[in-house]
């Protein structure tokens, strides 16, 4: 264990608190003199129980330390139980939390400061060390006692700090990776965007040449397509692509493939019916490419996730969005759905085009996901 673990505990401060003011206030009640070294000293070993778990041997002598002087000053240790509740547990804390070579090293130095305080005692000096080596030493052997629990309780924290930090890089590399992924896909998006572009350019220069007129045409899908493809843009920004992929001309599968994908599923050993609510049209390509995706998800999840699982696929089609519900009825085997990195990419991509994904339980048993689009122009 660290010999400085951190700041003192909460705990530990309301503890000297409260002992260091017990203490003070029993010099007045016992009428324990002189205050002037008394008060001092009962301020030094209380407050010094803040520091018992960061460091318990330097606690043990500074307690120690400070009751032994406070003694040989010519302060009587016969009246005031505060010092002997202050040295208890400044023992106890060294025995429930140093290792035994370093426990047995603080019980020894406490023996020593015990003895100092008692050596100018001039009545009953041997029974009052006797007794206050007993109980000091009876508190050591407690704190023996809790060792392995304390070792056991700390160990567990620490190992619960490192799966949250390791649970949070493992999360933010899901996140960093999906957002790539996302960049790739709109970027093959744009890039066929420009090259129908180019195409309907061409045909346009071809047109002209025969009948100006109905060059219109492809001049209107020329600027439908780049429209289309300025919104794209918009949300491609700080979405960078870092693995230097090759740019792809062929867009990405997209909802059209809806049934293929199902289809996919099922040959893979899971039973998926299929809905379509609405009149379908065309979707802006980076919506329709990102729905398909996490149908695509969500397909994959219930089936490796959920055993003797059917699914069910439901795409409708709103005025100004598109709706995606996927569930299925099976029985979880992992807990690949709750936190998995699935869900994080579903998520970023969903909040790319500032829709809603909601998913969870079902209460009759399954999981369901629920992902909304918007699909206006500016969307």
């Amino acid at each position: 264990m660290s010999f400085f673990r951190s700041r003192p505990r909460h705990a530990d401060l309301a503890l000297a608190a409260l002992v260091a003011a017990f203490g003070l206030a029993e010099l007045w009640i016992v009428h324990v003199g002189p205050k002037s070294i008394a008060v001092p000293a009962t301020v030094v070993a209380g407050l010094a129980l803040a520091f018992r778990r960061i460091a318990p041997l330097l606690t043990v002598a500074a307690v120690l330390g400070a009751i032994a002087v406070e003694s040989l000053l010519g302060v009587s240790l016969q009246k005031p139980d505060a010092p002997l509740l202050i040295a208890l547990v400044a023992v106890y804390t060294a025995g429930a939390y140093l290792p035994l070579r370093d426990a047995v090293a603080g019980l020894a130095l406490a023996i020593a400061g015990i003895g100092a305080s008692f050596a100018g005692s001039s009545t009953n000096g041997h029974s009052d060390f006797a007794f206050t080596t007993v109980v000091v030493t009876a508190g050591w052997l407690v704190g023996r006692g809790m060792h392995a629990r304390v070792t056991q309780a700390e160990a567990l924290v620490e190992r619960t700090q490192q799966l949250e930090q390791e649970a949070e890089a493992e999360r933010v590399a899901a996140v960093a990776e999906e957002r790539r992924r996302i960049a790739r896909d709109l970027h093959d998006v744009i890039a066929h965007s420009v090259s129908v572009m180019v195409i309907q350019a061409g045909a346009a220069e071809d047109v002209f040449a025969r009948d100006p007129a109905a060059v219109l045409e492809p001049i209107r899908a020329v600027q439908e397509t780049g429209r289309g493809a300025l919104v794209e843009i918009s949300r491609l920004l700080g979405l960078l692509r870092e693995d230097g992929a090759e740019l792809g001309l062929a867009p990405q599968p997209r909802l059209e493939d809806l049934p293929e994908l199902v289809a996919q599923a099922e040959a893979a050993g899971l039973p998926v019916e299929l809905s379509i609510e609405g009149t379908a049209r065309a979707l802006p390509l980076g919506v329709d490419l990102s729905v398909y995706r996490i149908a695509q998800e969500a397909l994959t999840n219930a089936r490796k996730h959920s055993a003797n699982s059917q699914a069910r696929v439901l795409l409708r089609y709103g005025a100004d969005a598109v709706e995606l519900t996927i569930e299925n009825d099976g029985i979880a085997v992992t807990n690949g759905h709750r936190g998995g990195h699935g869900l994080i990419g579903m998520r970023e991509r969903v909040a790319v085009f500032g829709g809603t994904l909601d998913a969870g339980p079902r209460r009759d048993g399954g999981f369901r996901v629920v992902a909304r689009l918007p699909v206006g122009l500016g969307a």
